[in-house]
Formats: structure tokens, sequence, C-alpha cells
């Protein structure tokens, strides 16, 4: 509620402390002041424990013309009367003048006019004057002075607090009918809680009595003191302008804030009058500035010429129609256009773009590569980016073109090495694999002479080499489904029916070693795949999930089935040994694997079929708790799939155009 205004008071007293200093030598005294802890805006203790008012401020002037010391005792109402009686404080910062206290106290010159207010809800009509609190229940404070009123009225209810400001929030939550006490301390709680509006005050100032200083009986040499103390805060306008900074909307100091207004006002008005006065100089001065701002943004202009020249791009700029508005010398160099390259269309100097499509779609961006000319045998990077006004209206395009003919020649170069190192990579895989069957049956052809009659070793002889062949031949399959590539047959099919058709085959593996197996998958769910392939990788998943958990004591293989932001999620999780993370970096390599069967391409074969199907697998593992692999297939119609395919082939012929583009430009290189 206090303003910075509260700053001239203080600033007044020390100015006067320091004219008046205290005797040399003089004992400081403690004086022990008591107060309604509750009473805003006279006094009150804030939430952080910080304690400020009116009566406050009063008596620490008076404490500071009287070189005192003061010591704060908050108490409630009752409290601060008895603690005076019983001499525990020496002074009672604000108490009504009554006739029942000054048998027992004396009082300092009252400094203020102290009176009650009836409070009631401003929709309550039934409630004018006190006669009116019949059968009413109203809120007071204990031991105050408003009690006395409501003797007078019959079968009136009381509901009795401990300070002003709990009588008033039992109003505000409606424990009560209406209230009576200190109208100063009504209006600050209900602004503070903003409630002004909804309550209204009735019955005028009620009982209205001299607010003063109290002290004990007798003590005529404290009570002279505080006399003097407060007029002497009369004389040098510290009264007053505590006075307007807390009671201002109802205390004649009303004019201190219209002499306020008046002087703003006038201040207004005298800075008008300079600006006046100064506005041709100004005037001058703006010119001036308009001259030296264009010079500079002239130099600006030419600056970003400078740079668009000596990029590494080049770089055009295009109206709404196509026509060429700026070319940097990078353009000039590399498309050999001339200076007349201005205002000519843009088909004229780079065919190549897709000028027809940015015409139908104005703000999109395209970004592309194209051989230039078909003898140059240079190929430029194109982006093509709309270009749009304050107003966020399309004026044109900014086109940059990168001549990348020397990167395609190298990144050809380094394709072929990666090839050869990946083929070398093949080479040593499949030598490996096909070494360990081939060096069986080389041992089993080497003692044939020798054991052809022994019928243990034909025995072994019909047992171990049929299955190296076998796997010889499992090699050489795995590694066609590795290199080939084979037309999709697409198909809708239900989820259910394919986990199904892949848990048959592993049933008796299952039942030997104990595997509990748990399908959580809907009979409605449906996927558009190639049934096979698909079939091919839950197999692949299944099978790594019941070997996983061979040294398992709890066996659990868990196929669930979902639909998930707008995609199919089947998860195979099991319950094996898990994986470290060395071994999931490496996990979807060909030819790795952590098995003593295998050669480590069925994980890369399901995944390359799922990219096939435009979808993904994802793998998440704990060593120690499972492994848990997710195909995320998108769950779109069959024209989805068809549009998906044609795609793919285009982008196969365009792949194959721009491969036999880059063989020609290494073979140029």
């Amino acid at each position: 509620m206090v303003s910075t205004q509260r700053l001239w008071p203080i600033l007044l007293v020390l100015l006067l402390s320091c004219l008046y200093p205290a005797r040399a030598g003089a004992e400081e005294k403690v004086l022990r002041v008591a107060f309604d802890r509750a009473l805003p805006p006279f006094s009150a203790v804030e939430e952080n424990g910080r304690i400020e008012g009116f009566n406050i401020e009063l008596i620490q002037g008076i404490a500071r013309y009287n070189d005192w010391k003061l010591e704060y005792v908050p108490l409630d109402w009752e409290d601060v009367v008895t603690a005076l009686q019983s001499g525990e404080v020496d002074v009672v910062l604000g108490m009504k003048y009554t006739s029942r206290y000054d048998e027992i106290f004396d009082f300092s010159e009252a400094f203020f006019t102290m009176s009650e207010v009836l409070l009631v809800p401003r929709a309550d009509e039934s409630i004018y004057t006190l006669n009116q609190l019949s059968e009413k229940v109203v809120a007071v404070q204990r031991s105050h002075s408003s009690l006395d009123l409501l003797e007078s009225v019959r079968r009136v209810k009381m509901n009795i607090s401990f300070s002003q400001k709990e009588a008033l929030e039992n109003l505000l939550r409606g424990r009560a009918d209406a209230f009576i006490g200190n109208r100063w301390t009504a209006e600050y709680v209900l602004r503070q809680e903003n409630r002004l509006d909804d309550f209204e005050m009735r019955s005028g100032l009620i009982n209205p009595t001299d607010y003063a200083f109290a002290v004990r009986d007798g003590h005529t040499e404290l009570l002279v003191k505080l006399n003097e103390g407060l007029n002497q805060m009369y004389r040098d306008g510290t009264y007053s302008w505590l006075y307007s900074e807390y009671f201002e909307p109802y205390s004649p100091h009303l004019t201190d804030g219209w002499r306020k207004l008046v002087i703003g006002l006038l201040i207004v008005l005298a800075l008008g009058v300079v600006s006046l006065a100064t506005f041709f100089a100004w005037n001058k001065r703006l010119q001036a500035e308009v001259r030296r701002q264009t010079a500079v943004l002239a130099d600006m202009m030419a600056f970003q010429r400078k740079v668009l020249d000596h990029t590494e791009s080049a770089i055009l700029s295009l109206d709404v129609f196509g026509h060429i508005t700026l070319v940097n010398q990078v353009a000039h160099r590399m498309l050999g256009a001339g200076e007349d390259a201005l205002g000519r269309h843009i088909v004229c100097l780079v065919p190549e773009l897709p000028i027809e499509s940015a015409f139908s779609e104005p703000f999109r961006l395209f970004e592309g590569e194209f051989q230039w000319g078909e003898e140059s045998g240079r190929v430029f990077h194109y982006y093509m980016a709309p270009f749009a006004n304050a107003a966020e209206e399309h004026v044109g395009w900014i086109i940059t073109l990168q001549d990348r003919t020397d990167q395609i020649r190298m990144q050809t170069r380094l394709i072929a090495q990666e090839k050869m190192r990946a083929l070398g990579q093949l080479i040593a895989g499949i030598a490996h694999e096909m070494r360990n069957p081939l060096t069986a049956i080389k041992a089993f052809i080497e003692i044939l002479p020798k054991k052809m009659d022994d019928p243990r070793f034909r025995s072994e002889l019909l047992r171990y080499v049929p299955e190296e062949m076998e796997r010889l031949n499992r090699i050489v399959e795995d590694l066609l489904d590795y290199s080939r590539t084979r037309p999709k047959q697409m198909q809708s099919i239900r989820v259910k029916e394919l986990v199904q058709s892949v848990l048959v085959l592993f049933t008796r593996r299952i039942e030997s070693e104990r595997i509990g197996v748990t399908v959580q998958v809907s009979e409605k769910l449906q996927v558009l795949v190639d049934r096979g392939r698909m079939k091919q990788v839950l197999i692949n998943l299944v099978m790594n999930a019941i070997e996983a958990m061979a040294a398992s004591s709890d066996k659990q293989l868990v196929i669930r089935a979902e639909e998930r932001a707008g995609e199919i999620w089947i998860t195979v999780r099991d319950t094996g040994e898990g994986m470290q993370e060395e071994q999931l970096q490496r996990l979807f390599e060909p030819f790795h694997t952590s098995k003593t069967q295998g050669i480590g391409l069925g994980l890369y074969i399901s995944q390359k079929i799922m990219w096939e199907h435009g979808a993904m697998m994802e793998v998440s593992s704990t060593p120690g708790h499972g492994t848990s692999f997710t195909l995320r297939m998108p769950q779109m119609n069959e024209v989805w799939y068809e549009q998906q395919w044609s795609v793919g082939v285009r982008e196969e012929e365009s792949v194959g155009r721009k491969e036999e583009n880059h063989a020609k430009f290494a073979n140029r290189g």
C-alpha cells in the first residue's frame, strides 16, 4: 500500500536528526511497545515477518526524536490490553478511548478518530441498521467495543474472532451475515482480496472515538515524551505525509494528489513547449541523418553485392513470371551468361530447372541435380526456394547452383573402392563359412579307402557328410537371398493368422524345451505384405528367440501386435540372455553372428525385407533380461503400396542412370 513517497518523511526525520543530535553520552532507552498483530493498515505482521503500518511508523518517528530503541511485541488485541495492565510492555500503539480504559490507563493526545462500520454483502437487502441484525450472525473481534454495540440487539448471534482480519475472513467465507468493526481495516482487507464490489458499508460511521497511544496509569514522563513527539511530527509535516499515504482516499489530503496532478500537467506542458522549440532544429538534423543513412544503405548494398559475387555458388533471383532479376558473377562464369541475362526467362538460360512445377506450387522448395547440356558432362545441384515480401506475398524465387561434377567423380571412385572392400569381406566370409564343412568332408574322403569295410565308419559317413552338404547348400541359398531382389507379391493377410502359421513350425521344439508362448494379436488386425517374405522374417525372429533362451530357467516367448500412430507394430520378445551394446551395434551386419551354427545373414536379410516393404525393424535388449524385436509397418491400403512400388522402381531407374553418368564421368576423369 505504501509507495515511494514514504521516503520523504523518513529523509526529513533523518535531516532533523542531524540538526538536533542526541546528547553525547546519553543512555539509549529501550521502549517495549505492544500492538494488534492483525489490524491493517494501522499495525500488522506480514507473512515474511515484516512489521508495518501507520501506528508503527508514528512510533518510529517519535523514537527517533527521543533516541529510543524499540522492542516490538505483536499480540492479539485481548492480550495487548492484558500485557499493558501487567507491566509487560510500556506502551500500546493505538487504543480507542473509553471511560472503562481511562480508569486503568493514561492516553496520549489523539492522533486519529476511530469508528466502527456495519459491513454486509451488497446483494443483502435485509440489513441496513443495527436493529436489523436480529436473528443474524455477526462477525466481531473479541474484547472489541463492537461487542458493546451488539448487546442492545435482541437475538443476535455473534461469530467471535481474535482479530479484525479473522472476523472479516469469516464474513468473506460466508460464515457470517454481517461484520461490525474497524472501517479502515475492512476497506484494506476487501481491497487485498479484490472483493470491494461484493460488499457495502451501511449505517455510516458508528461510535466515532479518539484513538491514541496508551500507557500504564501514572507514567506521566513517558506520556509527555509521546505527546512531544507527536507535536514535532505535526510541525515538520511527517504526520501529514503518513496520513496521506495510508488514508488518502478518506482524508482531506486529497488536495495533495490534485497538486501532484497539476504539477505533472505543468511539467508536460513545459516539455511540449521545449519540444516545439527544438522541432525545427531536429528536422534539420533528421534530414542530415536521412542522407547519411542513404549513403550507409548504398554501402551495404555494395557490400552485399561483393558477397554475392565472391561465393562458390551461382545465385539467381526470379520474379513471379520466371524472369531473371539478379545474377551474381559466379553465375555469369558458370553458365556463360552475358550482361543481357537480366530480364530474360530462366528457361532460356537453364531449361533443366523444374519451372513448370514451381509455377503450379509456388510455395514449395525444389532441390535436385541435373546434367547441364548433353555434351558438357557437367552436373549441377540446384536449390529453388520461394521468396516472399514483408506481407507474406509470393514475389519470386531464389535459385542457387553448385557444380558437382568433380565431387561426383570423386564419389564414383569412393563407391568403387567401397564395393571392392565389401567384396573382399564377402569372399572372406564365404571362405570362412565353407571351410568347416569342406574340412569335414575332406577328412571322410581321405580315410575312405582305409575304412571302407568298417560299418561304424560307413554309418558316420552317411550321417555327417549329408549334413555338411546341407550346410553348404544353406550357405549358398542365404548368399542368393543376400544378393538378389525378387518382385513382391503383396496381399492383405491377418496378422494373427501369419503369427500362428509361424508358431506351428516350432510346436515340437517349444513343447520339448518347455517354452511358454503368449500371443496378443487382435483378430481384426491386417497388413498388406508379401506373405512369404514376412513369414521368413518372423521365422528368423522366433528361431533367434528360442535359441537365446536355451540357458534360461524361465522361458517366455511373447508375440504382440497392435495399432499405434497409423502403424502396425509386431513385437517378438523373449526372456533370454540379452545382448551387450557391442553386439547391438553390429547386429544387422552380414556374416556377423554369435551362434556356433549359422553364417550371420538372417537378420540382415530380414531387415532388407522390411525395407522393401517400406517398414523398419527396431531392437532393444538388456543383458540378462531378454531381447525385443519390433516390426513397424505402415497401415495403408493396396493403392498406397502400388504407389510406393512404382516410386521405388522409378528411383531405381534414376539411380541406374546416375550410376551410368558417374561411370562416364569417372572414365573421363
